[in-house]
């Protein structure tokens, strides 16, 4: 068995660069191959936030109408989503509140009965059981039909949202959105916990956020890196004060959590965030209620947050065995239409909060859009997953006549669908691929921030390389090209042995390595002996 690349190498361009006064060398040479001019880079390695800037519209609508309410004691519900970005930004409205003196309710919708986002069942509730004013967090934008209901029940609507607007926006009372048209705010690539920040610390001044920002700071850090949003600009500062926060004094619900989980207090990453504590709190929405987690971000009592951190431990183990599941099914079916612009798939045995795990492993096997639909009687529930030339939720936009709703933005969406409408679904956005990508077939490729020679594989490298944590969409880690590494003890490990452990030796120094969903090429691998390799280096490396 021959071994090939799974992705093609984009090498470097050849750069004459002087590192500014402090900046190593070659993350110097990594931070301008992504754009970064050398008069920005300082401001880039410290995580600078930048100036506020014009506050997003809406925004001080909103904090008027809460602060009434708040006056006239009317009651408040914040409403939800069932992932870690609607969790965590519910919860840091809630403690918001809480700072204010006053307990407000959340509301966060059952993925497999309710569905995504605003919906009219649970609003006609929420008026019944005395809500005056409704601030929805991660979701509403697309909810022109419940924001008209929310007002003829005497409710005011206040959306916080980050999704990609449609054309129409709902008639409520505020809609906070810094992707809406018009809107001046700097930020345009805020996670929806971030919107919700942004609400919390107008509302509670700035004497107020200081007394309160240690835990919403680690809140928003959660969401941010958990929902894949850039980590660059604003974000990119949010996280770096989330994280050093949650190491130094976590709330006591992501103690509970981090220990549980195994990592260690005062070492968490933004890595970490997304491969250990993130699939933990989005397990509980993906197997039933996401109740859990958000009580695990609420909660101040410690026996109640280790009881909570163990179930979702087991809910996480449960997730990851039906994700095996859907993405081997997945897989088969993505395989009838192998000249597919864009991979469209569907099965009623397929959980609902599941099928986006099989949409992102469909995009790394085939480098196109893919779509994962669990059908559930007559309807089913689309998740998606893009690369970068293809605007995910605006191809949806076009097959607006076919779906019930949809929602998202350029990398991830949802919808909802009649079931007798698929086939017709799936040959509209097959088209729309193809057209969005000028009819030329996107190859899977892996852009190298640098060629690096075997000697410079160090501690000190990694420490280097550190600096430009936190790492993750729109800035990973950097991919280093080294070539004629030894391969050997070679092993298949995880649960259906789709990854391999070896180890490596490059020029003086040996090292623990992973291939990640190489599993197959194990023979190919020993067989090599030699390869030339690109590398991430982890904080691990001694």
């Amino acid at each position: 068995m021959s071994l090939t690349a799974l992705r093609r190498w984009i090498l470097p361009n050849a750069l004459d660069l002087l590192a500014p006064d402090g900046i190593p060398p070659l993350v110097a040479r990594v931070l301008a191959a992504r754009g970064i001019e050398t008069s920005e880079m300082a401001d880039f390695i410290a995580a600078r936030a930048v100036e506020d800037g014009p506050p997003m519209l809406d925004l001080d609508r909103a904090v008027e109408r809460l602060r009434r309410a708040l006056a006239a004691r009317e009651r408040i519900v914040v409403y939800g989503d069932y992932d870690v970005d609607g969790i965590a930004g519910a919860a840091i409205l809630v403690r918001a509140f809480r700072q204010l003196g006053v307990a407000v309710s959340a509301y966060i919708p059952n993925r497999y009965e309710e569905g995504y986002g605003l919906n009219e069942e649970a609003l006609r509730k929420l008026a019944a059981d005395g809500a005056r004013v409704i601030v929805s967090v991660d979701c509403g934008v697309t909810a022109v039909r419940e924001a008209d209901l929310a007002r003829s029940l005497g409710v005011d609507l206040i959306i916080t949202d980050h999704h990609h607007p449609p054309a129409e926006l709902p008639d409520a009372f505020a809609v906070v959105n810094p992707r809406r048209p018009g809107d001046a705010s700097l930020d345009k690539e805020l996670a929806g916990a971030g919107v919700a920040l942004m609400l919390a610390r107008r509302l509670l001044g700035e004497l107020g956020f200081a007394l309160r920002r240690d835990e919403l700071m680690q809140l928003v850090s959660l969401a941010t890196v958990a929902d894949v949003v850039p980590l660059r600009a604003a974000n990119r500062a949010l996280v770096r004060a989330g994280l050093e926060t949650l190491n130094r004094s976590p709330i006591t619900g992501m103690r509970s959590l981090v220990e549980r989980s195994g990592l260690k207090l005062g070492h968490v990453n933004a890595s970490d965030i997304g491969y250990v504590l993130g699939p933990r709190l989005n397990a509980a929405g993906r197997i039933a209620d996401a109740e859990e987690a958000l009580r695990l971000l609420l909660t101040e009592d410690v026996d109640e947050a280790k009881i909570l951190a163990e179930s979702l431990e087991k809910k996480n183990s449960e997730r990851q065995e039906l994700t095996r599941q859907v993405v081997r099914g997945a897989r088969e079916r993505a395989e009838e239409r192998p000249e597919a612009w864009a991979t469209v798939v569907a099965d009623a045995a397929w959980p609902a909060g599941i099928v986006g795990l099989g949409a992102s492993r469909l995009v790394e096997d085939y480098g196109r859009p893919a779509v994962v639909i669990a059908i559930d009687g007559e309807e089913g529930k689309g998740s998606c997953r893009s690369i970068s030339a293809v605007h995910i939720a605006e191809a949806l936009d076009e097959c607006d006549d076919l779906l019930i709703k949809h929602g998202g933005h350029a990398m991830a969406a949802g919808f909802s669908i009649a079931r007798e409408n698929i086939p017709a679904f799936t040959d509209r956005l097959d088209e729309v691929v193809r057209r969005r990508l000028g009819g030329v077939r996107p190859i899977p490729s892996l852009r190298v921030d640098a060629e690096i020679e075997p000697d410079a594989l160090t501690s000190r490298l990694a420490l280097e390389l550190a600096s430009l944590e936190p790492c993750g969409a729109g800035n990973p880690r950097p991919h280093l090209l080294l070539r004629n590494v030894k391969v050997y003890g070679i092993r298949q490990v995880g649960a259906d042995s789709d990854h391999l452990r070896c180890k490596i030796t490059v020029g003086r120094f040996t090292f623990d390595a992973m291939a990640f969903r190489r599993g197959e090429h194990v023979e190919a691998m020993t067989d090599a002996g030699f390869v030339d390799a690109v590398v991430t280096v982890g904080a691990g490396l001694r």
